[in-house]
């Protein structure tokens, strides 16, 4: 006995396909695969796969979809759940923390003199990163340079020092070594700058040329 061969069922003439719907409503195909992907329970259709057809009450279920997608994507950069997190795991963006150049520039300390302080006073200054990736917050800015000021007053306390060692070792000295601590001083500077020189001579691309 010979087997009845199943009816395909006829698609309504009324029905449109995906491409029919991308020219009603303007919205592109990969945005309507999409939205036929993610969005199944709000679109109303007829059969799976590529014979899906979709009737004239499917055109506004799209462009729902499509102004709800507009609306997520027009909120401001920085708001919702997302950047609170953000903001709790990462503190600061990249563009807001210092280099330790940049804050020598700011606050006209010496690079040797900061990275003195780094060494002597890390876990005071707010900083992310270790090593040559450390970078600083803006805060740190007021932190040097209360370390500045401090350094200043320990200046005057080695003059005062220096006065009653002199004052020891006899009449002249104090003079003598008040010199030798200015020249100290220039010498720091001189090396200061050199190391500045330095730093600014490596921030710079670095050319190849080979010849052949």
């Amino acid at each position: 006995m010979a087997k009845q061969k199943r009816a395909t069922p006829k698609v309504p003439k009324d029905l449109l396909t995906l491409s029919e719907v991308a020219k009603r409503t303007g919205i592109s195909m990969p945005s309507l695969l999409r939205y036929k992907k993610r969005f199944q329970d709000r679109i109303p259709a007829v059969g799976k796969g590529r014979k899906q057809r979709y009737p004239e009450t499917a055109l506004a279920a799209f462009e729902a979809i499509k102004n709800d997608n507009l609306k997520r994507r027009g909120r401001p950069k920085g708001s919702g759940a997302g950047a609170a997190g953000k903001g709790r795991r990462g503190g600061a963006k990249a563009k807001d923390v210092l280099s330790l150049n940049e804050i020598a520039r700011r606050t006209s300390i010496s690079y040797p003199t900061l990275l003195r302080y780094v060494q002597n006073h890390l876990p005071l200054l707010p900083h992310r990163g270790t090593g040559r990736t450390r970078r600083y917050l803006p805060e740190a800015v007021e932190v040097f340079q209360r370390l500045r000021s401090e350094s200043r007053r320990g200046r005057r306390k080695a003059e005062v020092v220096v006065g009653r060692m002199a004052r020891v070792i006899g009449a002249g000295s104090e003079k003598f070594m008040l010199k030798r601590l200015d020249q100290i001083e220039k010498m720091q500077r001189s090396l200061a700058q050199q190391l500045r020189d330095l730093a600014k001579s490596i921030e710079k691309p670095l050319r190849i040329v080979v010849k052949r």
